[in-house]
């Protein structure tokens, strides 16, 4: 652990402000963006996406002519370049650097390399329209333990509904185990934003099973789990 008073109460004052505001960036940006190292002097940014090793890096906090400076490194670079950038600078400049870095992200998300890309994220955005989330906290805290068992367990069905065609629907099957385990430590809107990804990868796939999902989902999730904004549910059901 960390004396802080081996280190100027100024220096410590701006490393305490500094990593409070990207905590609380990343919460607000937590469909993309998670922290996977947060320690005294040293906390690590990632975009989310398992398809990425995009990372920020703020590190080696000094107290240089009056000014704290800390250590950025992060990649992409830039919008032209895939390579690191080191640099050392002011607090206010780590969140704009911080901010700029994001943006790329957002900006690759909506990139579609075909056309198959784009109808995914159409789908998966109208999903996440629907869920409405309104709490307050929907970006730094999780789901209550009554409700991520109950989405556990709807989980649990709709890995059993796809593997009755365990060969086509592997891929359907790894996603959902996948977003079952991480539900403990995701926000209420990163758990939202996954379930519509999954969602949409489903309709992707078949409206009909789509319809078994959903079938499912209104039955357990809807009524018990995240309510409001679910009316669409009974439509898309009566429509397939």
């Amino acid at each position: 652990m960390i004396n802080k008073k081996e280190y100027p109460l100024a220096l410590v004052k701006a490393i305490g402000q500094l990593y409070s505001s990207i905590r609380t960036y990343v919460a607000q940006n937590s469909d993309i963006l998670e922290i996977v190292k947060d320690k005294e002097l040293e906390l690590k940014v990632v975009d989310s996406s398992k398809h990425s090793n995009f990372e920020f890096l703020v590190h080696k906090p000094k107290f240089e002519n009056g000014k704290a400076i800390f250590y950025v490194e992060h990649n992409p670079e830039n919008t032209v370049s895939l390579k690191k950038r080191s640099l050392s600078i002011m607090p206010d400049s780590v969140l704009k650097t911080l901010k700029a870095w994001t943006g790329w992200i957002r900006e690759y998300n909506k990139a579609s390399l075909s056309p198959e890309d784009k109808i995914l994220n159409e789908y998966e955005n109208e999903f996440f329209q629907n869920f409405e989330l309104l709490d307050e906290n929907a970006d730094t805290h999780p789901f209550e333990l009554e409700k991520q068992i109950i989405i556990h367990n709807y989980l649990l069905q709709v890995v059993q509904i796809l593997e009755k065609d365990k060969k086509n629907n592997a891929v359907l099957i790894s996603e959902a185990n996948e977003l079952k385990e991480q539900i403990p430590s995701l926000t209420k809107r990163k758990t939202v934003k996954k379930l519509s990804r999954f969602f949409a990868n489903v309709r992707k796939k078949s409206l009909v099973l789509l319809k078994e999902i959903l079938v499912e989902a209104k039955k357990e999730l809807y009524k018990r789990a995240i309510k409001g904004g679910f009316d669409f549910v009974g439509e898309l059901l009566s429509g397939i």
